[in-house]
């Protein structure tokens, strides 16, 4: 008997559920997209987009939202779409009960804006994408510029492609700074001090601070985060104590040595 009931009760729950979606469809395809309404969830930190730029986005598809049924709107291709857009790391469309449609955006955040050897620019974000600039918004991040060479097209890339290990045969300076530019920005400390990587003709690395007047040569790439490492030992127990603006360059280039040139 006990058994008989629990098949009777569960068959009853599977029923209303059933009921319940199909009440749930009928009512979306009646349902009639009224508004659309944009979210950018992390534009404190960046503007690189406003809900015009979104709604643009969503007109160049080609496809009719407002005074639409809901049902007839594909929002995970609309998703696909936005989500293309360099400047746009992460899409997410649903409908409300009363038919507005809700985009929510997450704009990329760039960690380094680079100065080509040409004069031409673009940002990086933490993951290598690569985002052009826009006339709505410049973000104040570290910047890299020099002797810098890419062995793509900036314009018609999407991601920086860096191989695991650097092979010779390609100038890859711009992955090395994308390495460098990420480890100071993961790294509050330097973060806050350093204010823009130069690359020059030797492809020896320059580093220009925020506090200070000095210039601090850091040398080749490898070993970087070692030079960086001794630099801020010397920054606490050196320049602190000294003052900051007593040197005119601090020279980092030679192995466990740090070569200091006074004003």
């Amino acid at each position: 008997m006990t058994k008989f009931k629990n098949i009777a009760l569960w068959s009853g729950i599977l029923l209303y559920l059933i009921l319940s979606l199909s009440f749930v469809e009928s009512k979306r395809s009646e349902t009639i997209c009224s508004k659309v309404k944009v979210s950018i969830l992390d534009s404190l930190d960046d503007r690189f987009m406003d809900e015009q730029t979104v709604q643009d986005f969503i007109h160049g598809l080609d496809m009719k939202v407002r005074g639409e049924p809901a049902e007839s709107i594909n929002i995970r291709k609309m998703e696909r779409y936005l989500e293309e857009k360099p400047v746009i790391q992460r899409a997410e469309l649903y409908f409300t009960a009363n038919g507005d449609l809700h985009i929510d955006i997450d704009q990329r955040n760039p960690i380094v804006r680079i100065i080509n050897e040409k004069g031409r620019s673009y940002y990086i974000d933490r993951h290598g994408v690569i985002i052009p600039l826009t006339s709505n918004h410049s973000s104040h991040v570290l910047v890299a510029s020099g002797e810098v060479v890419e062995f793509f097209e900036p314009a018609r890339t999407h991601r920086i492609p860096c191989p695991e290990q650097y092979d010779g045969k390609k100038n890859y300076d711009i992955c090395k700074i994308y390495d460098m530019a990420l480890f100071i920005h993961d790294n509050p400390f330097w973060a806050s001090q350093i204010e823009q990587i130069y690359l020059n003709d030797k492809g020896e690395f320059e580093l220009i601070p925020r506090v200070g007047g000095h210039l601090i040569k850091l040398g080749k790439y490898d070993g970087f985060r070692v030079k960086f490492r001794h630099l801020k030992a010397f920054y606490q127990k050196g320049l602190n104590n000294v003052g900051w603006n007593q040197y005119l360059e601090i020279n980092l280039k030679y192995d466990n040595q740090i070569v200091c040139t006074k004003r």
